[in-house]
């Protein structure tokens, strides 16, 4: 064997091994490239509906109808957030697509940075520190069913009116109580099911 083949052997080996390697860094950088991890961008696991209304500085989070609904009433969950530190406002009303308007009892006066809570869901700690509960019933009617939303306002007395799209909680009971009827591999909302 002469010396030039030796040395492009020993070449063609070392390069061959730089290639690979190479390869092999690439795929492992790239592994995750463009991929988002699963906690990245999750929310609260919460029934209700949630928006922020930036310009006049309120959140409203968990907003929906409790089940079960007795008769033509039910009860709202919601919290309202007042995110200005140093204005107060107040909760006037609340009122659905057909001008009808919430009852409320309690205390409905939102200090800086402070929140109301609306009527407590089942298992709710109702006595927790701090927090103003207020009982509000909701006229509902047959457009109130599980899967839907309904348009209310929330009528603050500075923020003015804000809508949001309300949808009624299927409850912990199984999901054909609620007026569900769950397919093959379906849970109803009372069993048990993995995470993501």
């Amino acid at each position: 064997m002469s010396a030039r083949t030796v040395s492009t052997r020993r070449t063609a080996t070392t390069v061959a091994g730089a290639l690979l390697a190479a390869g092999a860094l690439l795929s492992v950088s790239a592994c995750g490239a463009g991929q988002i991890s699963q906690t990245a961008n999750q929310v609260a696991a919460i029934n209700g509906a949630n928006q922020t209304f930036v310009d006049q500085k309120i959140a409203l989070t968990d907003v929906h109808v409790l089940f079960p609904v007795a008769g033509s009433q039910g009860k709202l969950a919601f919290v309202v957030t007042n995110l200005n530190a140093h204005q107060g406002d107040k909760l006037k009303g609340i009122s659905d697509e057909k001008g009808r308007f919430a009852t409320i009892s309690g205390d409905t006066t939102l200090a800086p940075n402070g929140s109301l809570y609306g009527t407590a869901p089942a298992g709710s700690d109702t006595k927790a520190s701090g927090v103003t509960r207020l009982t509000v019933s909701v006229p509902v009617d047959a457009n109130w069913r599980p899967g839907l939303t309904n348009k209310l306002w929330f009528h603050l007395e500075k923020a003015g009116s804000l809508p949001i799209d309300v949808p009624i909680d299927a409850g912990a009971a199984p999901a054909s109580a609620a007026g569900i009827t769950p397919t093959a591999g379906e849970h109803g909302a009372g069993e048990g099911s993995g995470g993501h």
